[in-house]
């Protein structure tokens, strides 16, 4: 039997990382029997500003950011993680089950079940762990995640993030001309994270587009491009490398490997897997491989369709 949970606040924002309240999806959470084993409630919205679909089901990418506030919030508050320490992600991984996703009369009170693993400490401090999740709506299964993070203090954060021969500034940020919006599904032009690459799209490339006005990727200034917005910008590739504007991410597993630069262009790849719907996505900055990962779609309708017959003749 699961443990009640509150779902009548968020919690405090500043121990998810967000600067507005209306972002912070957590609301309430307790440990459980087991070493690193906890319980938290998280409501979700029916209609958000920029994590929706056009298919009446909740966007994966809203399991992804759940997943984000959860490890950051789990290690503030019971790992004894100080709120000044940097968060670095390494990797994220997201599975949903789409079918059971259904948006509903209300807002949505999900449970999540957590089991955080210590890899290093430091002094005392908790320093690497990964968080491994469990999303449950109505007491039903819904979908998985994994996060692995870093916790370095603001010194480790500088010297990591500005080596020696980098000045400590971010300079301007190409601003490529966009993929138009209904091609990647995007619920408005500020909202799309692609431009056309300079060498052409023939072999599966775009350029990597950003706008850290964006209120929910860049929800509070950062020096870098943010693990969220390379979250979308491969769901974007993938609904373009596979011509499906609409179709849901049933799966997405990124590694985040260096820091992407915002002043830098960043050509994004996608190829096509063997698998219906998957695609391989990496990011690179002049040559060197940033981050890279892959992620399926679900066919819409009527790709589905298509696919159905083809199978059927072959």
């Amino acid at each position: 039997m699961l443990q009640a949970l509150s779902y009548q606040a968020t919690v405090p924002r500043q121990f998810v990382h967000r600067q507005s309240v209306s972002e912070v999806f957590l609301t309430d959470s307790v440990p459980t029997s087991g070493s690193g084993r906890f319980l938290l409630g998280a409501q979700w919205p029916r209609l958000h500003a920029f994590y929706r679909t056009g298919t009446q089901r909740y966007d994966t990418m809203i399991l992804a950011e759940t997943a984000r506030q959860c490890a950051i919030y789990l290690a503030h508050r019971y790992y004894r993680v100080p709120l000044d320490r940097k968060f670095t992600m390494q990797s994220m991984t997201v599975n949903a089950d789409l079918a059971s996703l259904t948006i509903g009369p209300a807002a949505a009170e999900v449970v999540l079940r957590a089991h955080v693993t210590e890899h290093h400490r430091r002094n005392g401090r908790l320093t690497a762990f990964t968080v491994d999740i469990e999303f449950l709506l109505g007491a039903a299964p819904v979908g998985t995640a994994r996060a692995t993070a870093n916790v370095l203090t603001s010194g480790e954060y500088e010297t990591a993030r500005w080596p020696g021969d980098r000045a400590k500034s971010v300079g301007g940020i190409p601003r490529p001309e966009p993929v138009p919006t209904p091609a990647v599904g995007a619920p408005d032009d500020s909202s799309v994270t692609l431009g056309r690459h300079p060498g052409g799209q023939g072999a599966g490339r775009w350029q990597l587009r950003v706008d850290t006005s964006h209120p929910v990727l860049f929800d509070h200034p950062c020096d870098h491009v943010p693990g969220a917005f390379v979250l979308e910008a491969a769901r974007q590739v993938a609904r373009l490398r596979l011509g499906w504007p609409c179709g849901d991410v049933e799966s997405i597993s990124i590694r985040f490997r260096r820091f992407l630069e915002l002043d830098e262009p960043t050509t994004v790849t996608a190829a096509l897997d063997c698998e219906i719907g998957g695609v391989t996505v990496t990011f690179d900055q002049w040559g060197i491989e940033k981050s890279s990962g892959t992620i399926r779609l679900a066919p819409p309708r009527e790709a589905a369709d298509q696919i159905e017959v083809e199978v059927q003749r072959a």
